[in-house]
């Protein structure tokens, strides 16, 4: 062999690693492949977490949901997985139309209603739940959705008679608690409904619809102190509440505080330029220049 060759034969030699030291066919130091393997664990333990989370996501969720398109001051807790309806076709529209569990399992019937229910199908959002009642008769989050349903279907009490229900199998539904209130409020049973926003806040003290229309109360109770303080509270939690922010407008502008109502409703509007409760109070605000009547009413 030349001196050449043997030059080449040595520089080769002396590139490749030894195999006693190679890791995993990497050239990393020995002290350093602990805190790799660690790595590694972490990293793979992290994708199962966020494909289970995944899966969870798409299940019948609920969620504290806000009517964008009523001049609603009076909210409730539905079924809707989200807070704003995703248009068809949407890439959100999709993932929530995907129904990952297993067909004919009561979860794939709750979903399914879950749907139907943010398409506006009410009879057929109620027929999907009452197959996964059947299957899974002590489940409140089924008893939930269904008194949601019914009582955009109109039968109030069977409403009222689901979610009893659900707070009978779970007594601490904060959820159930407001959406009950919400239907005693709005048949004028002033009693009933704040011992469910009462207890709704109790088990939840951050449920912002509870805190919404707890103030409620207060002002059909002229009492506005209370519900002013409910009803920044709701803000404070979520700083986007159009319908709590409309509220403190005509609060204000009931108790003759125009800048802070001109602010409320400003807040409104920052939220969504086109909600027609806010600009409606704007105007009667500038319009008038005095105390004008008071307008919170509970409305769909």
């Amino acid at each position: 062999m030349s001196n050449k060759n043997s030059h080449k034969k040595q520089t080769e030699t002396a590139a490749r690693q030894h195999p006693e030291n190679s890791f995993f066919g990497l050239n990393i130091p020995k002290a350093f492949r602990p805190w790799l393997i660690l790595l590694i664990v972490l990293l793979a333990l992290g994708g199962t977490w966020y494909a289970t989370s995944r899966q969870n996501s798409s299940k019948a969720k609920l969620f504290s949901a806000k009517t964008q398109n009523t001049a609603a001051v009076v909210t409730e807790n539905t079924v809707a997985p989200s807070e704003t309806s995703a248009p068809a076709g949407s890439s959100a529209a999709q993932e929530l139309e995907s129904n990952v569990f297993e067909p004919g399992s009561a979860s794939y019937y709750l979903n399914e209603a879950v749907i139907f229910y943010r398409q506006g199908k009410y009879e057929n959002a109620l027929k999907n739940l009452m197959v996964a009642l059947n299957k899974t008769p002590n489940d409140p989050e089924i008893h939930f959705n269904l008194g949601a349903t019914l009582n955009k279907l109109g039968r109030v009490n069977d409403a009222i008679e689901a979610y009893q229900r659900a707070l009978e199998l779970s007594p601490h539904y904060d959820e159930a608690h407001n959406n009950l209130g919400r239907i005693y409020l709005n048949k004028g049973e002033l009693e009933l409904a704040e011992t469910h926003f009462k207890d709704a806040l109790k088990t939840n003290p951050r449920n912002y619809n509870a805190h919404n229309n707890y103030g409620i109360i207060f002002i059909r109770r002229k009492m506005p102190a209370e519900a002013e303080k409910h009803f920044l509270e709701a803000v404070a939690i979520d700083p986007d509440y159009i319908e709590a922010y409309v509220n403190l407008g005509y609060l204000y502008t009931s108790t003759g505080h125009a800048e802070q109502a001109r602010a409320a409703f400003n807040n409104a509007l920052r939220v969504d330029p086109d909600f027609q409760p806010a600009i409606e109070g704007l105007q009667r605000l500038e319009s008038i220049g005095t105390t004008p009547p008071m307008l919170l009413r509970p409305r769909e």
